[in-house]
Formats: structure tokens, C-alpha cells, sequence
């Protein structure tokens, strides 16, 4: 019986080399530049830079562009504490608070309730001037 996806991902969440070599064959994560700086038990903290693809009119980061970095970000948290087989976003809620326009951006995703089936992550958005540029509360649900 071969190892579950979410098993052989943990399984290098402790190389972080291995880890950002394999985040950057994934899609979204190398659009945003996303990478993990730290990982630790309910919690994990990525970087992405400035780039003008993920702007918008204005030359902020398009809201967008944040969400799917906090979503990655967040999964990755639920990833350290996950016990079964796979997870979902279920719910994202995010809150923006200043335009991020100064890269490179932190995004700090801390597990605050991990239940049997659902999970509950916080996550913050730093700009290089550590200012909090957005917070977010999301769910994701084990499978």
C-alpha cells in the first residue's frame, strides 16, 4: 500500500530545502515566489517577493495574490498537525489592513484549534518594514 499524499509530504516537512524544491515545481507556489523560511509543529512562515505580475492598478499586491500566499501558507500550518489522509480549504477570511507595496513579504500561519476533522489557522502578512499588512482566519477540513 503505497504512503498517502499528505504522509509523504511530511515526511520532508523537516528538509526545508527538499520542501522549497518541491514547492517550486507547484504551480502557485512559483507564480508567487513562495518560499518557507520556517516550519515548526501548528506553525510556518513563507516569503514572497515584490513582483509586478502579482500587482494590481497602483502597484500594490492584488488581494488576490495575498489570499492564495496566506492559503498556501495556512495549509502548509494544517499539513504539520495533519493525522489523516488530505485537507481543504474550507473557509478564508482575510482582512486587509495596508497596501502591501515593499517586498519581500512574510506570511506568518499559526494553527489555533486542531479538532478531528476541522482545523483553525491564523495568519498575518508582514511587509519588509514589518508592518501588518493583512490578517486572515481560516478553516481547513481533514480528510
Amino acid at each position: 500500500m503505497s504512503e498517502s499524499r499528505v504522509k509523504a509530504f511530511r515526511r520532508i516537512m523537516g528538509d526545508l530545502r527538499a520542501l522549497n524544491e518541491l514547492l517550486a515545481n507547484d504551480p502557485i507556489a512559483n507564480h508567487l515566489g513562495l518560499k518557507v523560511l520556517e516550519l515548526g509543529e501548528g506553525k510556518v512562515v513563507t516569503e514572497f517577493p515584490y513582483r509586478e505580475s502579482l500587482t494590481r492598478p497602483g502597484g500594490s499586491i492584488h488581494g488576490g495574490m495575498i489570499c492564495a500566499a496566506i492559503d498556501f501558507t495556512g495549509g502548509l500550518a494544517v499539513l504539520t498537525v495533519n493525522d489523516k489522509d488530505d485537507q481543504v480549504t474550507a473557509e478564508l477570511k482575510v482582512n486587509f489592513l495596508e497596501p502591501l507595496r515593499e517586498g519581500p513579504f512574510r506570511v506568518v500561519a499559526t494553527v489555533i484549534r486542531k479538532g478531528r476533522t476541522l482545523v483553525v489557522v491564523e495568519a498575518r502578512v508582514y511587509d519588509s518594514r514589518n508592518r501588518l499588512g493583512a490578517i486572515a482566519l481560516g478553516t481547513w477540513f481533514l480528510i
